[in-house]
């Protein structure tokens, strides 16, 4: 084709028909319908998964926490001889140590005497570190949350609350998790923290 059969072609063209702009619109609207669909889809996709990792965030960050302070319990350089488990039930547990090494557990700074309790009805787990400023909770919708003791050799200590000959012979607590997101997508969570001293 030339520049001469070009400019004719185009001048004998008058644009486009009714029939034709209709269809060009319908076909222009179901593709926008998709890339739409499509956009919504991933960003409700995005949120769902962003809920969710904030979540895990609080729950390992809270995880991290008791197994920090489990794992020190008992802790007695100076053999004052305190119940290091004062509190030992399915849903609540107090830990005790001497991390100053001064002889007692009435520090409030470092924490030397914590205190997890579970609030089934709110769905709350809250730490009290025994400082008169009470519980402060650190996780919320929980559905779930509970605690298991384990001897030395893995057996499960049961009858909790546990009497005081039980407490002395817990070697491993476990934490067993169950929340849900503002959105409904469940979490599910267990592990088991060793305690060093005993």
């Amino acid at each position: 084709m030339n520049a001469n059969s070009i400019r004719k072609w185009i001048s004998e063209r008058q644009g486009l028909t009714l029939v034709e702009m209709m269809i060009s619109l319908a076909i222009f609207g179901v593709v926008m319908g998709v890339v739409f669909g499509f956009m919504n889809g991933t960003r409700d996709n995005y949120d769902d998964t962003r809920a969710k990792v904030r979540y895990q965030q609080a729950v390992r960050a809270t995880v991290s926490l008791m197994t920090n302070e489990i794992r020190s319990t008992g802790c007695d350089p100076t053999n004052a001889g305190f119940d290091r488990f004062a509190v030992a039930d399915d849903n609540s547990f107090r830990c005790r140590a001497d991390l100053n090494g001064d002889g007692d557990i009435t520090d409030n700074n470092p924490d030397e005497d914590i205190l997890y309790t579970f609030d089934v009805g709110a769905g709350e787990l809250s730490r009290d570190n025994n400082d008169g400023t009470g519980p402060i909770v650190i996780l919320r919708n929980l559905t779930n949350f509970s605690f298991q003791y384990r001897d030395v050799d893995g057996n499960i200590l049961g009858g909790t609350p546990l009497n005081a000959l039980d407490r002395a012979s817990v070697r491993y607590v476990e934490i067993l998790i169950n929340g849900e997101t503002q959105d409904g997508q469940t979490i599910d969570y267990r592990t088991s923290a060793m305690v060093r001293n005993g």
